[in-house]
């Protein structure tokens, strides 16, 4: 028997769509930045190279390009850190982002279309930003995910190897951010949104990535 179709044609405000995950950010977005009303705690950046779901193909993939994100409200979590539980309302409902905006659980034409259109990135953030560009460009030069993602996959291979340039780039990168916030003050969360994720925090992501 066919299954009928279904008649929704309105947010059931049931939270799925903010429990599950928490959107990428676009172009459109960047005012909400420049208000404020999402600040550097608030987002992660995903950088070129690194495992992450692609609801689209509802699989992990290696990332061709960065991405911003809202970060989830616990480790471990995407879950949005703007859901509220108690209500299963967004707590930025009026200055929510592009993503949020567009998604139709019942029709998801649109976020197809818009998924990896315009996304937002460093580039757009920092360009002329006294020196925190030619700082991020200077980290993803000598921490590039894409080499590191290479590197612990031949050390896996190799179990009994053990690659010093793997290690040298881990310990740079703790150094790196280490001396980050000495000189500028910023939090601990902020962190992932100048550089993404540390390298070690990747290493298990990576390591069941090429499992």
């Amino acid at each position: 028997m066919k299954k009928p179709a279904s008649k929704q044609n309105t947010c059931l405000k049931c939270g799925t769509c903010c429990i599950k995950d928490g959107p990428v950010l676009h172009l459109e977005d960047m005012e909400l930045i420049k208000k404020k009303i999402l600040i550097p705690e608030n987002m992660v950046l995903l950088r070129r190279g690194e495992p992450a779901m692609d609801n689209i193909l509802g699989r992990p993939v290696l990332l061709g390009n960065e991405l911003i994100k809202i970060r989830g409200g616990k480790p471990g979590s995407w879950t949005c850190i703007f859901h509220d539980s108690k209500t299963n309302l967004c707590l930025i409902h009026e200055n929510r982002p592009l993503q949020c905006r567009s998604l139709e659980c019942w029709n998801t034409a649109e976020i197809i279309n818009l998924y990896h259109q315009n996304t937002l990135s460093r580039k757009d953030l920092f360009a002329g930003v006294s020196a925190l560009e030619e700082i991020t460009l200077m980290h993803e030069e000598k921490c590039p995910v894409d080499s590191f993602v290479e590197l612990l996959r031949m050390e896996i291979s190799s179990p009994c190897r053990s690659d010093p340039q793997l290690r040298e780039m881990i310990s740079f990168d703790e150094y790196f951010r280490k001396v980050f916030k000495e000189k500028t003050g910023v939090s601990s969360k902020s962190l992932d949104y100048y550089f993404g994720r540390s390298l070690k925090k990747l290493i298990p992501l990576v390591t069941r990535y090429i499992s």
